[in-house]
């Protein structure tokens, strides 16, 4: 056993953490990230995982540049290219070739895999060496068949963490789960389904809604707050105002924070 030699961490200055965006993601976390239906829970992450793949700020954070990996079983093909191509419009039109060098995208690609998925994402993950895997959504990725029983929660998790584990030590990985719905500000946020998902992951940040009416131009402000958080990572509110920029067929998103 490899025994904690108190002193040499007590005498010891905090060191630096090595994050992936300053201040929201470090590496080797595991982060849940719930929302509500329609909040834009895959456009804000497609929006993360093009910044990394770039090396542009996310939301006016510095980021580390290294490859993403983004399981997609949730978004049709059609809304996916739009994503991608507003995103890609909103961060200034970064270069392809370096994108496609870094960023890699699997759609839809797990079905076919039926009792082997699993392996077959640690393959790709083996393969690529991802700094980051993104998980859209938990349950399709995951062939849950219920999503309340908590020794299936336990089962796919374990199975995920196998998959970050192959990618390399430093990997972190963020999965996407639907958020139940609650205007009472007295309820604490939860996740829909099995609660074991809160207690075998690092962080738990919940995308929300601002409420009102949506805006004239079509897009709604929304927030990110922490729920669950240990020793790094988002410990405060982060407003989202999202913008349009240029027109017709070639407009882009900028989802700018709100101070």
């Amino acid at each position: 056993m490899d025994q904690i030699k108190l002193a040499d961490i007590l005498t010891n200055e905090d060191p630096d953490p090595a994050y992936i965006v300053d201040g929201l993601i470090y590496q080797g976390q595991m982060i849940i990230v719930a929302g509500e239906p329609g909040v834009g829970k895959s456009f804000l992450q497609y929006t993360l995982a093009m910044s990394i793949a770039a090396r542009l700020n996310f939301l006016s954070l510095p980021t580390k540049a290294m490859k993403v990996l983004y399981f997609d079983e949730e978004n049709a093909r059609p809304d996916l290219q739009q994503y991608l191509r507003q995103i890609w419009r909103g961060l200034g039109q970064p270069s392809i070739p370096e994108l496609e060098q870094s960023l890699f995208i699997e759609h839809f690609a797990l079905s076919a895999q039926g009792a082997n998925r699993f392996q077959y994402m640690a393959e790709v993950a083996s393969r690529i060496q991802p700094g980051l895997i993104i998980i859209d959504t938990v349950t399709p990725i995951c062939a849950i068949k219920d999503e309340n029983d908590n020794a299936e929660a336990s089962k796919a998790m374990r199975a995920l963490r196998r998959v970050k584990e192959v990618a390399g030590a430093n990997t972190a990985m963020i999965l996407l789960k639907h958020s139940l719905l609650s205007h009472d500000p007295n309820n604490r946020q939860t996740i829909r389904g099995a609660k074991d998902w809160l207690g075998s992951c690092d962080s738990v940040w919940y995308h929300k809604l601002n409420p009102g009416k949506p805006r004239i131009d079509g897009l709604r402000n929304c927030r990110i707050f922490p729920d669950k958080v240990r020793a790094y990572g988002l410990r405060n509110e982060l407003h989202i105002v999202p913008r349009w920029i240029g027109s017709g067929t070639q407009k882009g998103v900028v989802l700018n924070p709100r101070p």
